[in-house]
């Protein structure tokens, strides 16, 4: 299993403002858990907020291999919310991706 992790930084200068465009993000990413087969589980989640310096939105998905993520990222409805994001909502992010054991 493939599990893919990108942390974001917005770029919105309120914190009103911020809030509602991580709620957006959000729901956006997460309604892309059915673009292709293979992906497993999308959940973003927002920093509790006790260090100022954290990212506040990360995004959490897991794809059965590496095929399934390369398919998911290169589909028209994700890349369409990427440019969303891109457009103005997102200022930074950051992105790993690793393999994961699971058990038989």
């Amino acid at each position: 299993m493939i599990r893919h992790i990108v942390a974001f930084r917005l770029s919105a200068p309120s914190e009103v403002e911020r809030d509602r465009d991580a709620a957006e993000f959000a729901a956006r990413l997460e309604a892309l858990y059915d673009v292709v087969p293979g992906v497993l589980a999308i959940k973003v989640h927002r920093d509790v907020g006790l260090v100022s310096s954290h990212w506040p939105l990360v995004l959490v998905a897991d794809f059965t291999n590496l095929d399934a993520l390369d398919a998911y990222q290169s589909h028209p409805r994700h890349v369409a919310v990427i440019d969303w994001a891109n457009a103005g909502v997102v200022a930074d992010r950051a992105v790993v991706d690793f393999e994961v054991a699971t058990s038989s």
